[in-house]
């Protein structure tokens, strides 16, 4: 499977081109008139999909793709510099924007690191969901349906603590081997 966000924020069904509708209305035409033969085989011109849309972001082919149609529960995608993988989980909880009880956490080890997300966020999510709005003072993204998704850091263990009694349908760690040990992962899985 491909995930792929369109401007509007839908996934919406493919677009027949003008040429290709008026042409089936002329071939159906043709063959319900009996004595009317075709005889010449007819060009059908197929636009690709990438083509007829505005892709906002299409996952690159290999670990990011398989990452984002991954169904597990829990999903750890690892490699080089470059690979997408911020990318991949600045993505990762659009699919489920449009769900108003959807509650989401994205965890930088760093405020300063987390600062890069939220550039990429700022330019990603308005022109994948319209509506979508960002609140600089809860450092959060609220969808036009209600759902939410923060983005945080865990500096220290204790920084776990500010999330206690909190539920999370969907919490990402960008660059989880930046902590020194898995208590922030244990915790937040609790």
């Amino acid at each position: 499977t491909k995930l792929q966000a369109y401007a509007n924020g839908q996934t919406m069904p493919k677009r027949r081109s003008a040429k290709r509708k008026n042409l089936k209305k002329t071939v159906q035409e043709q063959k319900s008139k009996p004595s009317v033969k075709v005889t010449e085989p007819v060009d059908i011109e197929l636009i690709p999909v990438e083509e007829s849309r505005n892709v906002i972001f299409k996952p690159n082919n290999g670990p990011q793709t398989t990452f984002l149609a991954a169904s597990e529960r829990e999903v750890l995608y690892g490699g080089s510099a470059g690979g997408g993988k911020s990318y991949a989980m600045l993505a990762d909880p659009l699919r489920y924007m449009g769900h108003p009880s959807f509650s989401g956490l994205l965890l930088r080890h760093t405020t300063e690191e987390l600062r890069e997300l939220i550039f990429k966020s700022q330019e990603l999510y308005p022109k994948i969901w319209k509506g979508i709005k960002w609140s600089e003072r809860k450092m959060q993204w609220v969808a036009p349906s209600g759902a939410r998704l923060w983005m945080s850091y865990l500096d220290r263990d204790d920084d776990v603590l500010r999330y206690q009694g909190l539920a999370f349908s969907w919490i990402g760690f960008d660059e989880l081997t930046q902590w020194a040990t898995p208590y922030a992962w244990n915790y937040m899985r609790s």
